[in-house]
């Protein structure tokens, strides 16, 4: 594990952020810095969003038991000396033969709006994340507006209905070689 920290991206009702998650370290390190500046962009911690019958999709083995909805998500990077690749492959269960799974899950990503006069808009774009079916929980507080971790569901139509059955969350798995 090259680092192990605090999973952050963008606040789901501001403009402006990236669109990827970062992860940050347990204990950062800073230069130079000026405080309350309106004039930058924004990053805040991550919490997982997910309740009610997505709740079971989750082994509760790494959290106590707890419920991960409306928790801090914690992040790793990881490097892995024989294995030179690495690859999250959505829609799948099993890597390609010769490669190692390293973890599998579910896809999810950011939900972000902002509310207008014609109701709730996207606001951001997220990076895809194959989240571990068995997560943990990160140290940290509760701010409900910060970004939020949800599952993917699949929308068919263009993607075939007979393949990819509208509303599916998306399962992953996340393959080195």
């Amino acid at each position: 594990m090259l680092l192990s920290g605090h999973m952050a991206g963008h606040h789901r009702l501001h403009g402006g952020g990236g669109s990827n998650y970062l992860c940050l370290p347990e204990e950062p390190r800073w230069k130079k810095h000026i405080s309350a500046n309106n004039y930058t962009g924004w990053l805040y911690g991550v919490l997982y969003w997910i309740s009610g019958d997505h709740a079971s999709f989750f082994s509760a083995v790494n959290n106590g038991g707890r419920s991960l909805h409306n928790h801090p998500v914690p992040c790793a990077v990881c490097y892995v000396s024989q294995r030179s690749t690495s690859v999250m492959m959505p829609a799948s269960t099993n890597c390609p033969v010769g490669w190692t799974r390293e973890y599998s899950g579910y896809m999810m990503s950011d939900y972000s709006y902002s509310e207008g006069t014609a109701g709730y808009h996207p606001r951001h774009a997220s990076s895809y994340i194959c989240g571990d079916q068995a997560p943990e929980i990160a140290t940290g507080g509760v701010n409900h507006d910060h970004a939020w971790l949800l599952l993917v569901s699949v929308g068919c139509g263009t993607l075939p209905c007979s393949k990819y059955p509208q509303g599916w969350e998306l399962a992953c798995v996340v393959c080195t070689k």
